[in-house]
């Protein structure tokens, strides 16, 4: 019997995605002394308005749960990466920020990522494009 085509495609964004975190975490591991999760937080706050979300949005936009956030913020705010407080108006939410030194530290590691083509390797722009496309898409039929 043949492999449906669904399954192939399964198949191959599991090993893909092994295989990049793979290079990816063992780059961000070796300079910087940074998780993924640690990483993808400081991108986010980076890209944010001002360098500041609630610690729940985070956790929202990176698809993990509040906790996972809230335990790497408190070890990125341990190297002052991150700074974080409480919302001025709702005593249960926490706010995050990131520093200097954390715009510094993503910017480093990002650069190195780079270099190391994300674990990547191999693929030209277009193809990365392309890949990007089709992953944004499926992503976005599963709601």
């Amino acid at each position: 019997m043949a492999e449906s085509p669904g399954w192939r495609a399964m198949r191959s964004v599991l090993w893909l995605y092994r295989s990049m975190t793979a290079v990816v975490d063992q780059e961000l591991k070796d300079g910087f002394g940074l998780r993924l999760i640690d990483y993808q937080i400081l991108k986010q706050l980076q890209l944010a308005e001002g360098g500041t979300c609630l610690l729940g949005e985070v956790a929202r936009g990176l698809v993990v749960h509040a906790t996972t956030v809230s335990v790497a913020t408190e070890r990125l705010a341990d190297r002052e990466l991150v700074t974080r407080h409480a919302h001025p108006t709702d005593r249960r939410a926490t706010l995050v920020s990131i520093t200097d030194a954390g715009r510094e530290m993503a910017d480093e590691a990002t650069t190195a990522l780079a270099a190391a083509d994300f674990g990547l390797a191999g693929l030209t722009a277009d193809q990365l494009a392309a890949l990007s496309d089709v992953v944004t898409r499926a992503r976005g039929a599963r709601g």
